[in-house]
């Protein structure tokens, strides 16, 4: 049975790092893995004593590296994941004495295995769920990914040290007692520096909020001035237009009037109003800053001669994701819209924001080639259509969704047009 025990431990450690990370359970293979290692070292336990969790976390450690290749993702898993089995260990038998289970026989044992495992993957759920949190709130980068796991791993040092100097010295009450103190005065330190950086770290976020929502008032500001620029041409433009008409009038020229009329004049009064009517939508928008890089990315595709329309049936007042990296995947599609079709200079883009209750879904569709490459070779870092090393755009947008867990990005290519599909569902 205490083969059992040292294999299911070692197990959940696996179990609860997958969870974690990845939030999913372990594969197959990593199962085999796992228990083989596991029933190994339950089998030298009795030869080294408490010193054999130096290779169960060493088999976990590399169970879990060796898929991904990921020491990070590694190390910060298995060191929460065994600080969980490390609380759920005493929690499990403090369960047991209080349902007065016999300390002796197999319901003893089969009532731990089972209380361990609850606590533990419950655990391992929660810390996932707060993880989550935390990025849905955009307050994890890659230097408080490192603290945290550092401080994982240092607690769980810290932890075995202790155990095995009782194991070396003896456990004397007073040696346990100051193992004890010492460890709670780390923890006490090492949440205390936690917090302290995650609040210096989340002031650097909120200044980067400002500065991205700064970014997207000056980029409104400069399309207003644009759009004024581009009144004044017109009225210099309306002014030579009745100078032009007071000719055929002088000279009573009323066929040649309606003929200058319908060959110019009614085109471009009918490109104006198309133009400004396929653009209307964009005030459902109410997210600045995120109406402010659509609008500024449409109309400099109409100004370059793209047929480019937006449609919003609803008001979208808000959108349940990190605004500075919605920005950021929303320049780097509809940039990839407008090159497309600069390139093969013809077609259309469309771009809508669809609300299904609290789901927003954000459509970019466009003309294509008919030779385009397939996605995968479009998502991959380097490769693009438009020379050597300069396709980080798809790169960077799987990059950027897989930073936000809410958001999930769907690419289509059919009957010779390219759709991106954002879903950002709710918090």
């Amino acid at each position: 049975m205490l083969v059992f025990i040292g294999t299911l431990q070692v197990l959940l450690m696996v179990a609860t790092a997958q969870i974690i990370v990845a939030n999913t359970y372990p594969s197959f293979k990593k199962i085999i893995m796992t228990i083989f290692w596991g029933v190994l070292c339950a089998l030298s336990f009795r030869w080294l004593g408490v010193y054999v969790s130096i290779p169960m976390l060493i088999g976990s450690f590399f169970v879990l590296y060796i898929p991904e290749k990921n020491n990070l993702k590694a190390l910060g898993g298995l060191s929460y994941g065994t600080i969980l089995i490390l609380l759920s260990d005493p929690v499990a038998t403090l369960m047991e004495n209080v349902l007065s289970v016999p300390a002796e026989g197999q319901l003893f044992y089969w009532m731990y295995a089972i209380l361990l495992t609850t606590f533990s993957l419950a655990g391992s759920y929660g810390i996932r769920k707060l993880v989550q949190l935390f990025r849905r709130k955009g307050e994890i980068d890659d230097k408080l990914k490192k603290l945290v796991v550092y401080l994982g791993v240092l607690t769980v040092v810290v932890y075995y040290l202790c155990i095995y100097l009782s194991a070396y010295i003896g456990e004397t009450i007073e040696l346990i007692q100051l193992n004890l103190f010492f460890f709670v005065v780390y923890l006490l330190i090492a949440f205390l520096a936690f917090y302290i950086y995650s609040k210096s770290l989340r002031k650097a976020y909120e200044v980067k909020q400002k500065e991205a929502q700064q970014e997207a008032m000056q980029r409104y500001t400069q399309e207003l001035e644009h759009q004024y620029t581009e009144i004044r041409k017109f009225r210099h433009d309306h002014q030579n237009i009745l100078s032009s008409l007071d000719a055929f009038i002088q000279d009573e020229d009323f066929e040649g009037l309606k003929k200058y009329y319908e060959k110019k004049l009614k085109r471009a009064s009918e490109h104006l109003e198309s133009n400004n009517f396929k653009l209307e939508n964009l005030s459902r928008i109410k997210i600045k800053e995120i109406k402010s890089i659509v609008a500024s990315k449409l109309i400099r595709a109409q100004e370059l001669g793209i047929d480019a329309t937006f449609e919003a049936k609803e008001d979208i007042e808000f959108v349940p994701a990190d605004s500075v990296a919605m920005v950021r995947a929303l320049g780097i599609l509809l940039d990839n819209a407008i090159e497309e079709l600069q390139e093969i200079k013809q077609g259309s883009m469309e771009v809508g924001f669809i609300r299904d209750r609290n789901t927003i879904h954000i459509v970019i569709q466009n003309s294509c080639r008919p030779d385009i490459p397939r996605l995968h070779k479009l998502k991959e870092v380097g490769f693009s259509t438009k020379g050597k090393n300069r396709g980080l755009g798809l790169a960077s947008l799987v990059e950027l969704i897989g930073q936000l867990p809410n958001v999930t990005s769907e690419t289509l290519i059919e009957q010779g047009q390219f759709k991106q599909i954002l879903v950002i569902n709710p918090i």
